[in-house]
């Protein structure tokens, strides 16, 4: 973990890489955008990283049983609240910054944002997983959405969503059989649940601005 005075001296955007299979597309969307980066497998490589980003494919439970084994819940923790780095979880990476989670099972999260995830309501009228393209409508202004339309299309893989305790964290949401939160931000703490590698134009606006941050 790093002394507050060394945070932010690098402008390389450091990407957690834990074994998630969209470690590799996040890397491939940056360095399409010819933005430094460097990868995170340990607590002290946040010291040579500017802003981080955790990508997420997989399940609540097992993201966080990962990062754990490697020794990065409490650096992750350390980063985003003492130090106050700008962090980005994306789907997964999102979902697990919560209290808690339900999926498969009762799993404690990172606590960053007062809520939990739990599974989509199911309704007759949609399918889960949540899977492709929906409009995202922006709920209040948010540098991460800068220059990009209200109601823009983002790629969506997910059977899970976010509940937040306060409906202020909510910077966007999505339509599936009712609204779903679709990102959320606390001061320097940044998530979506749609895929921003996955998402074209808009997606690689949504990484440029947050590496601008």
């Amino acid at each position: 973990m790093c002394s507050v005075s060394i945070v932010s001296m690098s402008k390389k955007i450091g990407v957690i890489n834990y074994g998630s299979g969209n470690y590799k597309s996040v890397c491939n969307a940056l360095d399409y955008l010819s933005i430094d980066r460097i990868e995170i497998t340990k607590a002290e490589d946040f010291c040579k990283a500017g802003n981080v980003i955790l990508p997420g494919v997989g399940t609540y439970g097992d993201c966080m049983e990962r990062l754990g084994r490697m020794g990065l819940l409490d650096a992750i923790r350390h980063e985003v609240l003492s130090n106050k780095r700008n962090f980005l979880g994306i789907c997964v990476g999102m979902q697990i910054l919560t209290d808690f989670g339900t999926e498969y099972g009762m799993h404690n999260g990172l606590g960053i944002i007062k809520g939990s995830t739990n599974i989509i309501k199911e309704s007759k009228d949609i399918s889960i997983p949540h899977i492709g393209w929906s409009n995202v409508h922006i709920t209040k202004k948010s540098h991460l959405f800068d220059g990009i339309d209200d109601n823009a299309d983002f790629y969506f893989v997910h059977s899970y969503c976010v509940d937040v305790n306060n409906a202020s964290l909510v910077s966007s949401v999505t339509s599936h059989g009712g609204d779903i939160v679709s990102s959320i931000e606390f001061e320097n703490a940044y998530g979506v649940q749609f895929h921003p590698e996955k998402s074209q134009k808009n997606g690689l606006k949504l990484l440029t601005n947050f590496s601008h941050l």
